[in-house]
C-alpha cells in the first residue's frame, strides 16, 4: 500500500495515514501518525467512547509522553483496518485529543508491517503478509 505524506502547513508534512478503527459494534474513520519512536499505538479516549469500548480500571497503564510527562491510559483490544488489511491488536487509549490524530507505534503497527518512509518523495509504503 502506498500513501502520501499529509500536509499540515505548506512547510510541514507528516506521515499521517487514514485508518478505520473497529469495535464489536461500530467503526470510525480516523487519521494516525506513523511514529517509529512510539513504543505503542495510542488513540484518544474520545475514540474509545465513540466506539462504545468499555475501558476497564484493571487495564490502566501509565506511560511517559513526548514532553516526559506521565500520562494515564487504558489497554484495550481494537481492530484496525488499513487499506484492505484488517487486524486485531492491543492499543492504549489516552487523553491525546489535542493531537487530532492517533499514533501508530512499535506495538500495534510496526509489529504487523514493514514500513518505508521517504520524506524526499513524500511517500509511505506499507507491506504486510497479513491477508
Amino acid at each position: 500500500m502506498i500513501f502520501h505524506y499529509f500536509e499540515i502547513t505548506p512547510k510541514i508534512v507528516r506521515p499521517i495515514i487514514p485508518i478505520i478503527l473497529k469495535s464489536q459494534t461500530k467503526l470510525m474513520l480516523y487519521s494516525a501518525l506513523i511514529d517509529s519512536g512510539a513504543d505503542y499505538s495510542i488513540f484518544s479516549l474520545d475514540i474509545a467512547d465513540a466506539l462504545g469500548i468499555k475501558l476497564q480500571l484493571k487495564d490502566k497503564v501509565k506511560f511517559i509522553g513526548v514532553g516526559r510527562e506521565n500520562i494515564d491510559g487504558f489497554w484495550s483490544k481494537i481492530e484496525i483496518i488499513i487499506g484492505d488489511i484488517t487486524y486485531e491488536t492491543h492499543a492504549i487509549f489516552a487523553e491525546i485529543s489535542e493531537f487530532g490524530h492517533g499514533i501508530l507505534g512499535q506495538k500495534g503497527f510496526f509489529d504487523h508491517f514493514d514500513v518505508e518512509l521517504s520524506y524526499k518523495k513524500q511517500l509511505i509504503e506499507i507491506k504486510s503478509e497479513i491477508s
